[in-house]
């Protein structure tokens, strides 16, 4: 299916190109949302990997599957993207709105409603970057070992050690708040 629209695309025939962002779009901006946690940031990071994905379309080889290629652009737009603000020391602001009041008036509700959840996000940010993007990939696209390391144009066992360090970090670091029980014995 994609590679029938790349090829219209290549035609000349625009509109396959729209398809393959219909497609594809909310795949993208998940993966972008979840390395940066920022959703209007990671809208703009969507937008800005469309446009290499158009400018770079001509280019593309065919070796590898589409949604493989387009996800390794992704990637690197968004890697591209953290390392430019994180050199601007970046510090994002966070407006609340009606709902996010609501939740603070009441730390009970707000918990429920997924404080977990964000915290889990916000140790998920203090990864290094290659390892956000492989445990990302792993745990929350279901993609396998062999998928994240063609993606990521890294051998197998990478992938799988970037995995196992930052399921530890994040093991840990979500045990240090609470969020985890601590071990029970000295297996681990």
């Amino acid at each position: 299916m994609d590679s029938e629209a790349v090829d219209r695309f290549l035609g000349g025939d625009e509109r396959a190109f729209d398809a393959l962002v219909q497609r594809h779009r909310q795949r993208i901006f998940d993966l972008v949302y979840r390395m940066t946690n920022d959703r209007d940031w990671a809208e703009d990071i969507t937008v800005e990997v469309f446009v290499e994905v158009f400018r770079s379309l001509p280019k593309f080889q065919k070796k590898a599957k589409f949604g493989t290629w387009l996800h390794r652009i992704a990637l690197n737009v968004c890697l591209e993207n953290i390392r430019q603000r994180k050199a601007k020391k970046y510090v994002p602001e966070v407006p609340l709105e009606e709902a996010e009041l609501a939740s603070v008036s009441d730390p009970a509700q707000s918990a429920a409603r997924g404080d977990s959840a964000a915290r889990v996000m916000a140790a998920m940010q203090t990864l290094p970057e290659v390892h956000r993007a492989a445990v990302t990939m792993f745990y929350l696209e279901e993609r396998s070992c062999a998928e994240i390391a063609e993606i990521l144009h890294i051998p197998r066992n990478t992938a799988k050690t970037r995995i196992f360090y930052a399921t530890r970090v994040l093991r840990d670091n979500l045990r240090a708040q609470g969020i985890l029980p601590q071990s029970g014995g000295a297996s681990e």
